[in-house]
């Protein structure tokens, strides 16, 4: 694999650690390029925000944590790049936008989706968009 696309509940569990990471970690070593659409810095941050809520992370630690997703990446696209793709097939399949950010930046490099979203990855095979 060379090129993924990372989305925020993979990189949620990577930087926390998650025992069952292992897969993206191995998929983030072999990938010689990594791309997160704009809207991706935001959802990691929200995500990691609710475990400052359960006192699972303290403050610092979720600065640190965005701080290692940051590292994470090597390219941005901008949404507005994706967004009209994004909607028309959130429309159709009647799944968050956002969530379709990922799919159309996966569609338009030919890249492959991490994720550890259940019903993006159902819906990634419904689109044909290879994901692990």
């Amino acid at each position: 694999m060379s090129r993924v696309v990372l989305d925020a509940s993979a990189a949620i569990r990577l930087v926390l650690r998650d025992p069952e990471s292992a897969p993206l970690v191995d998929a983030l070593q072999t990938a010689t390029l990594v791309l997160v659409p704009a809207i991706f810095f935001t959802e990691v941050a929200n995500g990691l925000w609710k475990y400052t809520l359960g006192d699972t992370l303290t403050t610092e630690q979720c600065v640190e944590r965005l701080s290692e997703v940051d590292a994470l990446v090597d390219e941005v696209f901008d949404d507005r790049e994706l967004i009209v793709e994004a909607v028309h097939l959130a429309i159709a399949h009647d799944h968050p936008v956002y969530d379709l950010l990922y799919a159309v930046l996966a569609r338009r490099t030919g890249a492959a989706v991490l994720t550890r979203d259940g019903r993006l990855g159902k819906l990634l095979d419904t689109l044909g968009v290879a994901h692990r």
